[in-house]
């Protein structure tokens, strides 16, 4: 069927009171709204649920690519927050260069589908242009995506990164002006940690003991290898301590290397209770990987009350300060010496946790939101357009 200019998503919502008038009006590209269960997805949920707390004037409208979706983002919304449902309209992709906004906000990394309006982008990191394997075939990729970054910082009115790092990696790798860039750092979920007992996932019910456990994807990035390799030395000193990995599964080269190894238990993806009940009960999250953004899965290990061995690379500094246990990210022996010494050093798991906990209270989504939306008022102040 062909897109019609603008959908509703609910019956409610053909009410145009059920829209609330005044106030800034955001539009978002929310193309992979729907679809995005990682890091990129925690943001703009936390966001939204932010704004709609912080600006009870603010409304919205999503641009969505197929009208068969506006069903599923309306539970979507209102799962998140009933106010937020209320308050946004959802219309197709192509509608967009012809927004009404006040402003327009690219949440994922790049401005695809540009608008006459004054554009906001969030660009957590440049890792889609960089260099971060070996794998040949990948270069005409990362051209590609240096030219859509290239684009998308002389589009954008203002830009949002996330950690002092990414700031300067869009500096340095982008000649980007300091000043149009604003640090927003992010913060933990609000995890249900009363649930700390939830039954671990199958088949991590079935490990015994300690254990250590790592979450995210499996790019190269990542860094899995190191940690992989790490175990291996562990086990090979007689240290039998399982690993249990979330997220998605391995690649088949990974898999024919590792993927029969008898300390590693993969667990696929898991619900937020069982994922504190894993942060909480693991002797630590450990976190290898050599380029992050912000790195999320350490802070919220922090605030569960787990401990963190993580690598000592890119924003992973910043975010857990003095609370975590650190190694060079190609050095396996040297991660190899932290895991044993957080196993074998009576006191050092404790100290960690309580460190950990301190760290993780200097975040909030809160004031995550409130520095965002200050960004957004300046960028609509000033009405900077760009050319579609």
């Amino acid at each position: 069927m062909p897109l019609t200019r603008r959908w509703r998503v609910s019956a409610a919502w053909r009410d145009e009171r059920s829209v609330t008038s005044g106030g800034m009006h955001l539009a978002i590209e929310a193309t992979k709204l729907l679809g995005e269960r990682r890091g990129i997805g925690r943001y703009v949920r936390n966001l939204l649920r932010q704004f709609v707390q912080q600006q009870p004037s603010m409304r919205f409208t999503m641009y969505m690519a197929r009208p068969d979706d506006a069903a599923s983002l309306t539970a979507l919304l209102a799962s998140w927050h009933e106010q937020l449902a209320a308050r946004t309209t959802v219309a197709p992709i192509d509608a967009l260069p012809d927004s009404d906004a006040d402003l327009v906000w690219y949440p994922w990394n790049l401005i695809t589908t540009a608008a006459r309006r004054p554009m906001v982008v969030s660009t957590l990191d440049l890792a889609p242009m960089l260099q971060l394997d070996d794998q040949w075939w990948r270069v005409l990729k990362r051209l590609k995506y240096r030219r859509r970054y290239e684009r998308t910082m002389s589009k954008a009115s203002a830009i949002l990164t996330i950690s002092e790092f990414s700031k300067r990696e869009i500096v340095e790798r982008l000649q980007v002006d300091p000043l149009r860039i604003t640090v927003t750092l992010l913060a933990a979920d609000d995890l249900p940690l009363d649930e700390s007992q939830a039954p671990l996932p199958e088949p991590a019910a079935a490990v015994t003991g300690p254990f250590f456990l790592t979450v995210g994807g499996q790019e190269g990035r990542k860094n899995l290898l190191t940690l992989y390799e790490a175990m291996t030395l562990l086990h090979a000193h007689g240290m039998t301590v399982p690993l249990v990995q979330c997220g998605p599964g391995m690649s088949p080269a990974t898999r024919a290397l590792y993927g029969a190894a008898p300390w590693l238990t993969h667990v696929g993806y898991v619900t937020d209770e069982r994922l504190v009940a894993l942060y909480r009960r693991a002797s630590a999250l450990v976190f290898p990987s050599r380029y992050e953004g912000f790195g999320l899965p350490v802070l919220e290990a922090m605030r569960a009350g787990g401990a963190v061995i993580c690598a000592d690379a890119s924003s992973l500094p910043e975010v857990v300060g003095n609370a975590a246990l650190r190694f060079a990210w190609n050095d396996a022996a040297a991660l190899a010496a932290q895991m044993m010494r957080l196993l074998q050093e009576p006191g050092l798991r404790d100290a960690l946790i309580a460190a950990g906990h301190a760290q993780a209270a200097r975040f909030s989504w809160a004031k995550t939101a409130a520095e965002t939306l200050s960004c957004f008022d300046r960028a609509a102040a000033e009405g900077v357009s760009r050319p579609v």
